[in-house]
């Protein structure tokens, strides 16, 4: 046996358990899972939604009420989205669409928009975090991984 086969074969070896146990590049499905977990993403979720249904329940009448609900969306928004980009390109793109609509949402319900404008935008956001969750969910399953 050569010198330079004596060197590969436990170098063969190595790269065969490697492979068997999985050792390769993590998939899409793993990087994003394990971006959920590093971000607290279903964290971020619930209090987004809470954050969006409080607007939704919001009264006209009561203002201080109103502009620290909507205040509060908008940092939750705005800081949900410091957390981008995620591993996949379509799953940041429907965050960042769902961040953004709930900023607005906030910043028009802030800012004396009508409520009812805002109440709106926020049902448009909650509609867009179940996408975007729906692409998370996919793509962390064990089935998923692939985009």
């Amino acid at each position: 046996m050569t010198a330079a086969v004596r060197l590969a074969l436990p170098l063969l070896a190595a790269g065969s358990a490697l492979a068997a146990c999985g050792g390769g590049s993590p998939s899409l499905g793993q990087q994003v899972q394990s971006w959920g977990g590093s971000t607290g993403f279903s964290g971020t979720l619930r209090q987004l939604r809470a954050d969006l249904r409080r607007v939704g329940a919001v009264s006209a009448d009561d203002a201080g009420q109103r502009r620290t609900v909507c205040d509060v969306l908008v940092t939750d928004a705005l800081a949900d989205n410091e957390q981008l980009p995620t591993p996949d390109g379509a799953l940041t793109t429907l965050l960042a669409r769902a961040y953004g609509t709930a900023a607005a949402s906030g910043r028009a319900c802030f800012g004396g928009s009508p409520l009812a404008q805002a109440q709106s935008d926020a049902r448009t956001a909650l509609t867009q975090l179940v996408q975007a969750e729906a692409r998370y969910d996919a793509l962390a399953s064990s089935l998923g991984g692939a985009s």
